[in-house]
């Protein structure tokens, strides 16, 4: 940026309030986040009776992910989960904040490696990363804090575009931003450098080959993943891991 340096956490502040409006105009984005949660619930492990499972929902945004854990877990009929999401963005969080939360929910301004450096080794269940790792510098770092915090059969579950090795997909994302998510954030006075950059950042991101990669290097086994119908096909996907039983 012309004389000053942008930052991602600041651009987030900037799209805070009308976040949620704007990934509603993104087709299945809801739903897509209500799958990845359901992988996180169903691949949680047993916990001793009266012990709440511990979730970590990291890069929590606006709440969207916290609230598909939530609900994921309730249809499952799990009970009640101890659940922290964090985000960078204190803009973000505090949209999150005023939303409605049960006992159990914290919502806290943190970078997400750091508020892994900050747990115990094998003292959390399960954590969502939706839209989390293909926005931080130390994606390595990122997995394998995860793989140190996970109790023995807890699960990973990062839900990101990814559209490396596939020229179909990279030519579908190119189109949709350039003539339609690009177009409209100016449209609507919206912060077009951060739309720009979610091209970019997607299109230089790991392939699903890579983020697979990266889970399995960290010690995580039954390493899997999925993307989703329709035009998002190998664009959008679901990739689930377990720290060793």
């Amino acid at each position: 940026m012309t004389g000053h340096e942008w930052v991602l956490a600041d651009a987030f502040d900037r799209a805070a309030p009308t976040y949620d409006a704007m990934v509603a105009l993104s087709p299945g984005y809801h739903g897509q986040l209500r799958t990845a949660a359901e992988a996180l619930v169903d691949g949680l492990p047993s916990r001793a009776a009266g012990s709440d499972p511990v979730v970590l929902d990291l890069g929590c945004g606006s709440g969207a992910s916290t609230r598909a854990v939530l609900d994921a877990a309730r249809a499952a009929g799990r009970g009640d989960l101890d659940v922290t999401g964090v985000d960078a963005s204190a803009g973000m969080v505090a949209e999150a904040r005023r939303k409605d939360w049960p006992a159990g929910v914290r919502l806290v301004v943190d970078d997400a490696l750091a508020h892994l450096r900050s747990l115990p080794d094998r003292s959390v269940d399960g954590v969502l990363g939706a839209y989390l790792l293909r926005n931080v510098p130390d994606r390595d770092g990122i997995v394998q804090e995860v793989a140190r915090v996970l109790r023995p059969g807890g699960v990973l579950v990062l839900h990101d575009y990814s559209v490396a090795g596939s020229l179909r997909a990279r030519a579908i994302w190119a189109a949709v931003c350039h003539t339609v998510i690009i177009p409209l954030a100016v449209v609507k006075g919206s912060d077009v450098p951060l739309h720009r950059y979610l091209y970019r950042s997607v299109r230089d991101f790991d392939s699903v080959e890579g983020i697979c990669r990266r889970l399995q290097t960290s010690g995580l086994v039954a390493v899997r993943h999925r993307s989703y119908p329709g035009w998002q096909d190998g664009i959008v996907h679901t990739v689930v891991g377990h720290a060793p039983s």
